[in-house]
């Protein structure tokens, strides 16, 4: 029997034809989904990656950091990455009678926080914490240049200095301008622990301090130490704080930054004499050259935050480990735009197979 194909009636092809290209329609749509899914897949598993060898890249360097200051001696010119070989261990013992001599080895680690490209995607920085100003317990004198320095006006200095000192000491006795328990209770706060600082952090919960503008107290808490009380580090002090002990900055400061990159000063006689200077306090104990067995270290990455440790090196505990970490928190992500130096040592070296 034929198809009538007379006008009036509609015509089998197109509806087949209609009903096929929404079929095929709906299977490039699909397809589509399909694609943007699987695309969208590998991007996550892609991501995911990237993060576990950011993870991992910061772990390896942590511990590759803590290998090299717990098994190389430390020099004025900073952190070797090299360790010596015997005879010239037995070198340099025998120039210093008996001590181990601390002249430059070559390709140290600088310790006043410059940094450095770690594995992988990871970078670093380490700090001598003799080079940072010590709140152990600061001297009433000390605690005002320091205030000084970050433009506090004097008549805050009192109360500043006081209820710092009340924080930190043993007894609840209130100083002239200062706060024990029961002034931290009017207010509602935690009253203070009455022992020195954990964290470098706990400056911002100090009564007084907490009322002072937030880039001024993350700089404070920046540039402090609780673990570390003795005297400075020339070699090593950031450029920000050299001006508590060092005249005529910040033309002298920055000069003493580039002579101690050339080379590390020795005594103060020898920064005295090539930067043309005299700088107060107790030649003997107020100055150090060499980094104390307390350093800070940051580790950050190309994602996620930032971390910072205090590391104590414990070469004699008997039954511990050759370092105890004080503490460790996350900080803000440096810069992305902070160039950093590459530190020369092997051990530093890109491990990725063809590379």
């Amino acid at each position: 029997m034929a198809f009538d194909r007379s006008p009036g009636r509609p015509r089998p092809e197109g509806f087949i034809l209609a009903v096929t290209l929404w079929i095929l329609a709906g299977i490039t749509i699909a397809v589509a989904l399909m694609t943007l899914w699987a695309v969208s897949q590998v991007q996550d598993a892609q991501v995911a990656r990237a993060q576990f060898e950011d993870e991992a890249s910061l772990y390896e360097t942590r511990d590759t950091l803590l290998y090299i200051i717990a098994t190389r001696e430390k020099t004025l010119a900073g952190q070797p990455t090299r360790a010596l070989g015997e005879d010239e261990l037995a070198y340099r013992r025998l120039s210093e009678f008996g001590g181990l001599s601390r002249d430059p080895v070559g390709g140290e680690l600088q310790l006043d926080g410059s940094p450095y490209q770690g594995l992988g995607s990871a970078a670093f920085s380490i700090q001598d914490e003799a080079g940072l100003f010590p709140m152990a317990w600061p001297g009433p004198e000390d605690l005002n240049r320091f205030l000084r320095l970050y433009g506090i006006p004097s008549e805050r200095w009192p109360r500043l200095r006081d209820t710092l000192l009340d924080y930190i000491d043993p007894d609840d006795l209130n100083r002239v301008n200062g706060a024990e328990a029961r002034d931290y209770e009017r207010e509602q706060r935690k009253p203070p622990p009455n022992r020195r600082m954990l964290a470098p952090g706990e400056l911002a919960i100090v009564m007084g301090w907490d009322s002072l503008p937030p880039a001024t107290l993350a700089a404070m808490i920046d540039h402090i130490t609780p673990y570390y009380a003795g005297g400075i580090n020339p070699n090593t002090m950031p450029e920000e704080l050299l001006p508590l002990r060092i005249p005529g900055c910040p033309e002298t400061c920055r000069r003493l930054v580039e002579q101690r990159r050339l080379r590390p000063f020795t005594s103060t006689y020898d920064l005295q004499e090539r930067l043309a200077i005299r700088v107060p306090g107790d030649d003997a104990l107020d100055y150090r050259y060499v980094a104390d067995d307390t350093l800070r270290i940051t580790l950050w990455r190309r994602t996620g935050a930032a971390w910072r440790m205090h590391v104590r090196l414990t070469p004699l505990a008997d039954k511990q480990g050759p370092w105890s970490i004080l503490a460790a928190y996350p900080i803000a992500h440096p810069s992305h735009n902070e160039p950093v130096e590459q530190t020369g040592s092997p051990l530093f070296a890109d491990k990725t197979p063809g590379k």
